[in-house]
């Protein structure tokens, strides 16, 4: 007999997959209504013979190699988002290894990542940061046959089953719109980076990409963008606003430090005299959203993409169900007004 699946059981009950899997697997509250009606067509169709309740006899177990950055805020809250999910797929027999690398060292991108290899997983989640690097090991990880994920950053070159993140395109499209709201045009735009994280981040530039674009579709005076990266010497930051202070400046920070840059920001201009917008809700730039020294976060939701990618993975391995290729992240924009309900 053809055994239904989790989507057919969905459509014929009307609700979606996810109620479905919360009540075959008895996870989260579900109406006493609609769980009899799940569970009477499961029945019907012979889901009870589905791979699900065959892993469960053969307690198998599918082990997940995640490899991340492990050195700041943004990634710790992502790695919570992963080991929630995964706590509630522990009983299925999901294990989590963890590869951490550090990103300013190329090479340990490929020393974590090559031993996640040699590991011979069941699946990959990966922060594919280093692109020519990410490229390379998902070429291992395709001719392996190893299904991979990726969170936060995606590659063109890469086939993955999953990307789970913001298009940074377009997040960076919408920093510039923003920062230009109310302000006159041509005040000068900065766009600051940071020497020993983003030089070597495709997702740092593809926000640029988007920043500059907004700046050609508007036909504003692309010269009045001036990039600069910068070391981690705060003086040397202030310094150099110091020396470009004089007129209105609209400021870009494309990572999660911008409050490094706010504080040396409001050493040197009044507050209404210059506007900046960052990226994470770490709590130091929460602090900055406070008192007014940032005026937008656009907000990745770390936790909920991790929690995603191992999600879409037990979808895959566990359910043998179908899985979205894209699933991009909403461009939330928190203020000082709003940042109270973001996670909720």
């Amino acid at each position: 007999m053809k055994r239904i699946t989790i989507k057919e059981i969905a459509k014929k009950a009307g609700v979606s997959v996810g109620t479905v899997d919360r009540v075959l697997h008895n996870r989260g509250e579900v109406a006493e209504k609609t769980k009899k009606l799940v569970k009477q067509i499961a029945k019907e169709g012979n889901y009870s013979t589905n791979v699900f309740a065959r892993n469960l006899k053969l307690n198998k177990t599918h082990r997940f190699a995640i490899i991340l950055p492990q050195d700041n805020e943004y990634w710790k809250t992502q790695r919570a988002g992963i080991e929630s999910a995964a706590a509630e797929y522990a009983s299925l027999g999901v294990q989590l290894d963890f590869y951490t690398f550090d990103r300013q060292n190329q090479d340990s991108f490929v020393t974590q990542s090559e031993l996640a290899l040699q590991s011979i997983p069941d699946a990959v989640v990966m922060a594919p940061l280093l692109e020519n690097e990410a490229t390379t090991i998902c070429g291992q990880l395709d001719a392996a046959k190893i299904p991979y994920v990726f969170v936060d950053s995606n590659l063109e070159s890469a086939k993955p089953l999953a990307f789970i993140g913001q298009d940074s395109v377009q997040s960076g499209y919408l920093a510039a719109k923003l920062l230009n709201i109310g302000h006159p045009e041509n005040c000068n735009s900065l766009i600051i980076k940071f020497r020993d994280y983003d030089s070597i981040n495709k997702t740092i530039d593809e926000r640029i990409k988007g920043f500059k674009k907004y700046y050609t579709e508007q036909n504003l005076d692309e010269s009045s963008i001036k990039e600069v990266e910068i070391g981690l010497d705060e003086a040397a930051l202030k310094e150099w606003f110091e020396s470009v202070k004089g007129k209105e400046a609209l400021i870009f920070v494309p990572n999660s430090r911008s409050h490094q840059v706010a504080k040396q920001a409001a050493a040197v201009w009044s507050a209404r005299s210059y506007r900046l917008i960052g990226y994470d809700l770490v709590s130091k730039n929460l602090d900055g959203l406070e008192d007014g020294k940032i005026e937008f976060i656009i907000h990745q939701n770390p936790k909920t993409q991790g929690a995603l990618s191992i999600q879409t993975l037990y979808r895959h391995l566990i359910l043998n169900a179908e899985v979205r290729n894209t699933q991009f992240m909403p461009l939330d924009i928190l203020t000082r007004e709003n940042v109270a309900f973001a996670d909720n």
